[in-house]
């Protein structure tokens, strides 16, 4: 770096612990570090939310939640609340709506565990929550009834599969609350589930020759069909692609399927099994007659 601190700039100091450089620089957002700045010097004064607001140009609500962040990594620590002020009582929002930015606010206020879930979420992603990443985790909280451990166990594996958006996240959440997924057992089985869908998904994809994409639940079923319960090896894939575009002159995932599901049949396990004859016309045929209504159920996404 071409620059070093003027050492004029000293005549004048206040205290940031070392914390907040070593870890939340990365995770604390500008609005989170100039609340804190402001705060930190000020702090021999009684400064209200909204002056914080005037004096960094920070939103009213993003003072609020800059606060909170500070106090759930315990940098700063709340004042006793007076007696003479009312309870606080939770009130979770409708269930056919979403939270928006207040009420998220609110309920942080209110319930520590949405706290921790924020804060967990938003370190598990590396990157600071959007408003309708964090009113799609209150409302999976507060409306679905999905503990905080799940949620986050669903959090994980997104960030540990290049799928750390709140789309994956959501729907993920919807599947388990409607398999009755309620826990760490049953979440820890599904999640193993799901990781042998992906491995068996990314096997067909390389002997397919297929961009890799979302499945449909047909292709989930049946690529977790070939390679853990058939035990299907890649060259039987191969094969099978093979002689598909032999037959057909271009690649088919429905009369795939049909000759996979011929060659279990047969018991084949390698491509020398496969024996070199004539087809008959039979044969040829043998993967036609429900084509149509098959690749109809194949695109079917969920």
């Amino acid at each position: 770096m071409d620059y070093y601190i003027n050492p004029a700039a000293f005549s004048a100091v206040f205290t940031v612990p070392a914390e907040v450089a070593d870890r939340h620089l990365k995770l604390a957002r500008g609005e989170h570090i100039k609340v804190l700045l402001y705060v930190m010097r000020n702090m021999s004064s009684e400064i209200s939310e909204e002056q914080i607001s005037e004096n960094t140009d920070v939103s009213l609500y993003e003072v609020k939640e800059a606060l909170l962040y500070w106090a759930d990594a315990g940098i700063l620590l709340p004042k006793e609340v007076s007696k003479a002020k009312p309870d606080i009582k939770p009130t979770a929002v409708k269930r056919s709506q979403k939270p928006d930015r207040t009420d998220v606010a609110r309920r942080g206020a209110e319930d520590a565990k949405i706290r921790y879930l924020l804060q967990e979420t938003q370190m598990k992603l590396g990157r600071n929550l959007k408003t309708n990443e964090t009113g799609t985790l209150v409302w999976l909280y507060d409306d679905e009834g999905l503990d905080v451990s799940l949620i986050l166990m669903i959090v994980q594996y997104a960030a540990a599969h290049n799928k750390a958006n709140i789309r994956f996240i959501e729907s993920t959440a919807v599947d388990w609350i409607n398999k009755g997924i309620d826990s760490i057992t049953a979440a820890d089985e599904e999640l193993r589930r799901m990781a042998m869908g992906e491995q068996a998904w990314s096997i067909v994809c390389s002997a397919f020759g297929i961009e890799r994409r979302k499945p449909s639940k047909k292709e989930t079923e049946l690529s977790m069909l070939w390679i853990n319960d058939w035990k299907m090896s890649k060259e039987m894939l191969n094969a099978a692609y093979e002689a598909c575009v032999d037959a057909k002159s271009k690649f088919s995932f429905p009369y795939v399927a049909k000759i996979i599901e011929s060659w279990h049949g047969k018991g084949y396990k390698t491509p020398s099994d496969i024996e070199e004859r004539p087809r008959s016309q039979a044969e040829e045929n043998y993967a036609a007659f429900d084509l149509d209504l098959f690749e109809k159920s194949l695109n079917t996404k969920d």
